[in-house]
């Protein structure tokens, strides 16, 4: 069914930050009112960074949420008033120790439009040199090299579970394909 719905409230349960979990009621285009508790959160960006032999970056970090380690894009959060190019660097740098030549944006996605409104985009980094890099404090991250079918590997034996990765490696390999 297609038509507007309306907004009749929204109630911020709690708040963090730039992140927000809002209570909502909704009328949809049929006339039924439904509640949805929603997380609002600013966005995202998800890097691809590719080095000059076909290979790329993955980083393997903690995720509380996931409870374990998971082997990912780099990726993080939009500061307030920063592009998404140049969140795109910083947390290259940031994760990696890298800085982008060239930065491509391929895409925008929602990982998970059931519960919240989070965009992210996706960029593909080239030209890779050398940055400074201050890591966030709580961060904890190692990086590794991997060939495109390493990680179409890793995915089918269950190594990587993170979405964007799994997003970035099919796009690539449906890029290379073409």
């Amino acid at each position: 069914m297609r038509g507007k719905y309306q907004l009749l409230k929204r109630r911020v349960i709690f708040s963090k930050g730039p992140i927000h979990l809002v209570d909502c009621n909704v009328k949809m285009p049929d006339g039924k009112i439904l509640s949805r508790q929603i997380l609002e959160h600013p966005g995202a960006v998800v890097i691809i960074p590719k080095l000059a032999r076909g290979r790329y970056i993955l980083i393997r970090q903690f995720r509380f949420a996931a409870r374990g380690w998971l082997w990912e894009f780099p990726a993080g959060g939009i500061e307030k008033g920063e592009s998404l190019k140049r969140a795109a660097a910083r947390e290259l740098a940031e994760e990696t120790g890298l800085k982008p030549g060239r930065l491509k944006k391929l895409f925008r996605f929602f990982p998970t439009p059931g519960i919240s409104g989070e965009m992210m985009s996706l960029y593909l980094a080239e030209n890779l040199t050398p940055a400074k890099a201050f890591k966030d404090e709580d961060e904890v991250i190692e990086a590794a090299e991997f060939s495109l079918s390493q990680i179409g590997r890793m995915i089918k034996r269950g190594a990587i579970r993170d979405a964007k990765t799994l997003l970035g490696y099919f796009y690539l390999r449906d890029a290379i394909k073409d």
